[in-house]
């Protein structure tokens, strides 16, 4: 990740109100996934997520977080995207993995006053999500034009982006944007489909 001065990650985003993209927060706030496996029959698979607070300043995010989660499969040496889930935290340029990232912004603040968390300052939060819980981070790799022969391992990277209406004011919120480790998946095979399968 991009080194970011603790201090630059709060108040010297807030030139980007308007924009549709924002830049990555880099080391100052580190955002990390884990996968688990169900605990209970029934349950499902989740992830254990956890995102640290290495500035000096609480930051305040808008949940849901994370916000999106984007699907990749192997092929070969080489991990390609397959499908995205949720909305917030997308690459602008898959190239670059450290890059900007695609913000969620709502037209008007009438919707009411979002839910929000607050990590304190040099803190910490862990809390683990279920996917029949969330759909932004459902199990996702591929969709119904892009399922190919072969593949089976799959992995997934979650993200956050948001930044407030015009006009709405959130204390400490958080104006960068979020991006896990990637998460690897335990192997799954998917239908794959055909021609005469999609008639």
């Amino acid at each position: 990740m991009v080194l970011c001065a603790a201090m630059a990650v709060l108040p010297a985003m807030a030139a980007v109100h308007g924009r549709d993209t924002v830049p990555q927060c880099g080391r100052a706030v580190v955002f990390t996934a884990n996968y688990l496996a169900a605990a209970t029959p029934g349950e499902g698979p989740g992830f254990l997520f956890e995102i640290e607070n290495r500035t000096a300043h609480p930051i305040t995010l808008v949940a849901p977080v994370p916000s999106s989660a984007h699907w990749y499969a192997r092929v070969g040496n080489m991990w390609l995207w397959r499908a995205s889930a949720g909305r917030g935290g997308a690459l602008v340029n898959a190239e670059n993995v450290r890059g900007p990232v695609f913000v969620f912004q709502p037209k008007d603040a009438t919707a009411g006053d979002p839910k929000k968390v607050t990590i304190p300052a040099h803190g910490k939060r862990e809390w683990t999500e279920w996917m029949k819980d969330d759909a932004a981070i459902a199990y996702k790799p591929s969709c119904a034009q892009c399922n190919y022969p072969g593949e089976h391992d799959f992995r997934a990277v979650f993200a956050y982006a948001w930044l407030p209406a015009r006009g709405q004011r959130i204390e400490h919120l958080l104006t960068c944007g979020l991006r896990s480790n990637p998460v690897d998946m335990p192997p799954l095979d998917l239908p794959v489909k055909t021609a005469e399968a999609g008639k």
